[in-house]
C-alpha cells in the first residue's frame, strides 16, 4: 500500500465490501482508513502497537487511526489473524 513516501492512489471498492482489513506496523493507515471511512466501511486493524528492538526491549507505535466502531486486534499478524477471525465468528 505504501511505497517510500508514495501515497496510495485513489482505491475503488468492491460494491460488495463491507470493510477494510489492515494488517501490518505501517500501511499508511490514515490514508487508506480515510477512504474507507468515506465508503461508509468498516475498518479492522491488525497491529501489535509497536515492535522489538534488536537488543529485546519493546518500541511503542501506537495506531494513530481507529474510530469508534474499529475493530483493533492489538497482536501480530501471525496471532492476529486467529483472533480477528474468532472476532467475527468465522472459527
Amino acid at each position: 500500500m505504501r511505497r517510500y513516501d508514495w501515497r496510495i492512489p485513489a482505491v475503488t471498492f468492491h460494491p460488495d465490501a463491507k470493510a477494510l482489513v489492515v494488517i501490518g506496523l505501517h500501511a499508511d493507515r490514515r490514508w487508506v482508513a480515510k477512504r474507507v471511512w468515506e465508503a461508509g466501511l468498516r475498518v479492522f486493524l491488525v497491529a501489535p502497537e509497536g515492535f522489538a528492538r534488536p537488543d529485546g526491549s519493546w518500541f511503542e507505535y501506537p495506531l494513530e487511526v481507529p474510530r469508534s466502531g474499529d475493530v483493533v486486534v492489538r497482536r501480530t499478524a501471525a496471532a492476529g489473524v486467529g483472533e480477528l477471525e474468532r472476532l467475527l465468528g468465522l472459527v
